[in-house]
């Protein structure tokens, strides 16, 4: 819509990109035209977006609501919308772009950022802010909103990230709470007809800020750290409610671009279930999808089917938050093995729940290639999996990793988390306990049945980060030195253990999760102070730089260790009150209560635990797969 001409398009050239490419290191992140990506015309689009990605290409290929929006917007049928595709250069191709005066482009239509009409960027990691910062400035676009003009493109985010805006509020026009396939096309129409009415960009916004799921933070003010966005407009709705998408449609991406080079997660992906009735009480991905959406195993199978003949891939994985609650999921596996496995493809499936362990379904999942099996006890002693809501017992942890080693399995990945509320060190000796338990088991099982090779244990360590929207949200994040202190009493007594390795995540990078997860809008300047000194791919350890933070927080005035360990008060408006996921106050509070007195609560699907989804929507759970 910018542009009317061709004469006058400001795509960068095939000469000058093919200079830079030899010079730089995987050349195939940045030229696009891959196997299934979709090319249209720029001219005869009416209206252009670019979806952005802040990491690495082999990161952002492989993400699936990328690939659900790509497919959503370019398939569009009642209007010709183009969707682009934008990732974070790596710092090489970056300066090479830089020295040669050329901008951020799409990879499809080699058009820079600006020319775009919208921007989408998706939230999915904290400490990739900065990254948005610099493939704005890279695109030629201000970073900051209120620099912007109306010939600009108009910024979105969603994603986890967007659960709590505040911290990147300053530089995002809007962001999408909930499912973005269920707005996007909405988001564009209105981008559409209002540019077609020489709209100015408030005139947009304010547009935007009346669609179901959006918040447009410039129509809010926040009066202090602890109060909610309120809005300064008679208009502006108090409250941004959620989006919610039935996901057993056939509107899902099975032909995708497939990257030249290698990606993370290298295969084709079929999401089977949306949300989880467990109610761990650490995890917001839990809270936030309710209620729990299936997809029936009969469009499982064709997408599978579908997804495979169009990319080639020797491998897909059936996605969701907990792959055992899905009804019969080892028939469904049976059924996808008796189509796929005989052409060499494999089925991946995420860790499966110690609970409901199924040695069916780790040999159906395996019968290709072998991996390692991966259990998350998540905590020590039976008290602090009561206090998370884990719901499993210790012999149901070491049931399921000796039947694994007995079926053929000689290595195995265990996930705990410290710093959860009201850990104490009697449940660190719990970690060493339960550890020291499973390898006596396993050295019996080798001794009675001769089995040849001992049992290896990889265990990973990560650090509790609270979160919006679950029952932990008021509490703040350990100490580091605490932190430090409960990680090096873990390293000493574990190191008697033979077989046993653990790997710890780092207590800095995770302290700046928990600023950012909680915190306000005073940490956009934090974030624009460490984009300014070079804080960039901050997710990758070669280029994550420690010191840099520092010197952004002295310089900005922002205690990292004080937003970290904040405490909320039941009475505080939390600084993401202003969004309504549908699970109520009270319910979540309740839910805490629960916890410091080490009460588990029953999962959702097996009896309504009242949160308050259903009924503030006028929904209920969607359950698809066939029940035993």
């Amino acid at each position: 819509m910018k542009t009317e001409t061709n004469s006058s398009l400001p795509r960068i050239s095939t000469d000058k990109l093919e200079k830079i490419l030899y010079k730089v290191t995987k050349p195939s992140r940045y030229i696009g035209k891959e196997p299934g990506s979709i090319n249209k015309d720029w001219d005869s689009a009416q209206l252009r977006a670019a979806l952005a990605f802040p990491d690495l290409y082999e990161v952002g290929i492989s993400n699936l609501g990328l690939r659900i929006l790509y497919n959503k917007v370019n398939n569009y049928r009642e209007r010709n919308f183009l969707a682009d595709r934008v990732y974070a250069p790596e710092t090489d191709f970056r300066d090479e772009l830089k020295a040669a005066g050329l901008p951020l482009y799409g990879l499809e239509s080699r058009m820079p950022l600006k020319e775009f009409d919208l921007i989408a960027f998706s939230l999915q990691y904290e400490l990739s802010y900065p990254t948005i910062l610099s493939m704005l400035e890279q695109g030629g676009i201000p970073c900051k909103n209120s620099e912007r003009t109306d010939g600009d493109p108009v910024i979105i985010a969603g994603g986890p990230g967007s659960y709590n805006p505040e911290p990147v509020s300053e530089f995002i026009d809007a962001f999408i709470i909930g499912d973005g396939e269920s707005v996007i096309i909405e988001i564009m129409e209105t981008i559409r007809k209002s540019r077609e009415n020489k709209y100015s960009r408030m005139e947009i916004l304010e547009k935007l800020s009346q669609l179901r799921g959006i918040y447009v933070p410039v129509f809010y003010e926040v009066p202090n750290s602890y109060s909610k966005p309120a809005p300064v407009k008679k208009n502006i709705p108090e409250k941004i409610d959620k989006r919610i998408d039935e996901v057993d449609h056939t509107d899902y991406p099975v032909n995708f671009p497939v990257p030249y080079s290698s990606a993370v997660h290298d295969r084709a992906v079929i999401e089977i279930r949306r949300g989880c009735g467990r109610m761990c009480r650490f995890c917001q991905p839990c809270f936030v999808n309710f209620p729990v959406r299936e997809r029936s195993p009969e469009n499982v199978i064709r997408l599978v089917d579908e997804a495979i003949q169009n990319t080639g891939y020797e491998e897909y994985s059936l996605l969701s938050l907990s792959s055992n609650d899905y009804g019969n999921i080892e028939n469904l596996v049976k059924i996808l093995n008796e189509k796929h496995a005989s052409n060499g493809t494999s089925i991946s499936l995420p860790s499966q729940r110690a609970d409901k362990f199924s040695i069916e379904l780790a040999e159906l999942v395996q019968a290709v290639r072998k991996s390692t099996i991966t259990i998350a006890p998540e905590a020590g002693t039976q008290r602090l999996r009561n206090v998370i809501n884990k719901n499993l017992t210790e012999q149901q942890i070491l049931d399921a990793v000796t039947s694994v080693y007995a079926s053929g399995w000689h290595s195995i990945k265990l996930y705990f988390m410290i710093g959860l509320p009201t850990e104490t060190y009697p449940d660190l000796e719990g970690i060493y306990e339960l550890l020291k338990t499973v390898k006596s088991a396993a050295n019996k099982l080798k001794a009675e049945k001769g089995i040849k090779k001992n049992l290896n244990i990889t265990c990973t360590v990560s650090i509790f980060v609270p979160k919006p929207f679950t029952p932990f949200q008021w509490l703040g994040q350990e100490n580091h030195d605490v932190l430090y202190e409960k990680i090096r009493y873990l390293k000493d007594k574990t190191r008697s253990l033979k077989g046993v390795k653990l790997n710890f995540h780092d207590i800095f990078l995770c302290r700046l999760e928990a600023v950012f997860s909680r915190g306000d809008r005073a940490l956009n300047r934090l974030v624009e102070a460490a984009h300014k000194k070079g804080s960039y791919l901050d997710a990758w350890r070669e280029h994550f730089n420690k010191q840099l933070w520092i010197e952004a927080a002295k310089e900005t005035g922002i205690n990292l260790e004080e937003y970290a360990q904040r405490i909320y008060l039941e009475k505080d408006e939390l600084p993401w009150g202003m969004i309504n996921v549908g699970v109520r106050k009270d319910w979540l509070l309740s839910e805490f209560c629960n916890a410091m007195e080490s009460k588990i609560s029953v999962p959702c699907e097996e009896a309504c635990s009242n949160c308050g989804v259903c009924p503030e929507f006028n929904t209920k759970p969607s359950l698809k797969s066939v029940k035993k």
